[in-house]
């Protein structure tokens, strides 16, 4: 250990001396960009708790390669912003250390993330902001309360364990386990999950685009759901998704008599075995509010397999992201989505429609418009105003919390969507079988643990205007 210290310090030292530029401004000797170098021995330092392997499996290129220096380059940057979007670090920087011009070994350096966060659950129940605000007129007993434990990297080796206590509008207890890598070559993955929840108040339908809601003193549904989900990622950008689960929820006779197809066999108990498969391509530089790059999305589902025959319904969903740089503070973002349910009566409880994550068109927050058929297509224009990091506290014991990063953007944007029929069970369905859209300004800010707000005025297409807030990325 000794020796691989201070050999470490001699190679910086030699890299300084031979291109002061190199490591300050992470840019490569002034030789031609075609000749080659060859990739010495790879240092990692910073990583206290994340294993070299999760770092070096993110690399596009390992110790003994020859590569063109030009290659070289590109590929320092791209694995920069692979490392950075594990959400394992604060900070990544790769500086390749030139021994010689035709030799480099690679210094890596990250500062971790804080990974374990007891934290306070203070939630809306309602399906955004606007919901609880207008619709519920801020009513507190919407408010999901209780605390959650996070372990972001469990082991080191980027594997997460959420457990969840909840009270409050919904009763919750869950476990979820994920970890990246469970064989050698690091390819494949997995996850699991559980989750028992209770109702006192549930919504049963719609009318005029409103969620209609039945209270009680005594609960009046029960779901309970547990998963598996096997992951293979064959290379860096794109991942296979393989999830098989099994889901039970019963409801009281009070909401089967205001609807009596909230479950798909006209009952009070439904439970059934469900398949899903998916695939992701993304390569954009950073997944929380990205500015370059795209990710292609697709998936299917099959709800029940004919073990309970409690249901029968196939679902699909395609869904694309670009994002485009125009110059150093504009940006282009672009994102198309389309869904379809293959079944002939679709169950209230497993519905889909605008309104809820992940389809949303802006301007109708207040709305949910329901259907077995959406397609939606989303644009901003994003002009970054203002990015930096404060220095918070120099003598803080906790680097991780020492500064604060921060990036304000302003954007105008533009939403349109359609839904398709409507669900048997709602009523009023003026926004259905029709092109809905909405036009705005808004800001948004980027910040600390890839957290983002959007505030945003919006016009729809008829006319009604709105400020509203959010708390994730729109496009």
């Amino acid at each position: 250990m000794p020796n691989t210290l201070s050999r470490l310090l001699l190679l910086v030292l030699c890299g300084l001396c031979f291109n002061l530029d190199c490591l300050s401004q992470n840019t490569f000797p002034d030789v031609d960009p075609d000749s080659d170098v060859t990739v010495g021995k790879i240092y990692i330092t910073g990583n206290k708790k994340t294993l070299n392997s999760i770092i070096l499996r993110e690399l596009n290129f390992e110790e003994g390669q020859t590569l063109k220096i030009k290659d070289f380059a590109e590929i320092v940057e791209l694995d920069k912003q692979k490392l950075i979007n594990t959400r394992l670090f604060q900070t990544v920087e790769i500086i390749p250390l030139f021994l010689s011009s035709t030799n480099a070994e690679v210094l890596i350096r990250v500062q971790e993330r804080w990974y374990v966060f007891p934290v306070p659950v203070f939630k809306l129940a309602d399906r955004n902001f606007t919901e609880w605000w207008v619709n519920q007129n801020r009513d507190f007993s919407r408010v999901n309360y209780g605390m959650q434990l996070f372990h972001l990297n469990f082991s080191g080796r980027n594997d997460k364990l959420v457990l969840r206590t909840q009270f409050g509008f919904t009763k919750q207890y869950s476990f979820q386990y994920s970890i990246p890598y469970i064989n050698q070559s690091q390819t494949a993955g997995l996850t699991v999950s559980t989750s028992f929840a209770t109702n006192k108040t549930v919504s049963y339908a719609s009318d005029g685009h409103r969620l209609q809601f039945v209270e009680s003193d005594n609960t009046i549904r029960r779901l309970f759901s547990s998963s598996g989900t096997i992951t293979f990622r064959p290379s860096f950008y794109n991942r296979h998704s393989f999830s098989l689960g099994y889901n039970r929820t019963s409801i009281a006779d009070t909401v089967y008599r205001l609807n009596n197809n909230y479950f798909q066999d006209n009952s009070i108990l439904q439970e059934y075995f469900a398949f899903g498969y998916s695939f992701v391509h993304d390569n954009r530089d950073y997944v929380a509010y990205p500015l370059k790059g795209n990710r292609f999305s697709g998936s299917i589902s099959q709800l029940g397999l004919g073990i309970f025959d409690d249901i029968n319904m196939f679902t699909t969903r395609l869904d694309y992201s670009a994002y485009t740089p125009i110059s150093d503070k504009l940006s282009w973002a672009n994102s198309f989505e389309v869904y379809k349910s293959f079944t002939d009566n679709i169950p209230y409880l497993v519905r889909a429609g605008f309104g809820y994550n992940p389809n949303f068109i802006r301007g109708y927050e207040r709305y949910v418009v329901e259907s077995d058929l959406l397609a939606s297509y989303r644009t901003a224009l994003r002009f970054q105003i203002i990015k930096g990091v404060k220095e918070l506290n120099k003598r803080s014991m906790i680097d991780q919390f020492r500064t604060l990063p921060y990036a304000f953007y302003l954007k105008l944007f533009v939403d349109t969507g359609y839904a398709g029929d409507p669900l048997q069970s709602n009523t009023n369905n003026f926004y259905n079988n029709k092109w809905i859209g909405s036009m705005g300004l808004g800001i948004d800010m980027v910040t600390l643990y890839d957290f983002v707000v959007r505030f945003e005025y919006s016009m729809n297409r008829e006319g009604d205007t709105g400020f509203f807030v959010n708390f994730r990325s729109a496009l």
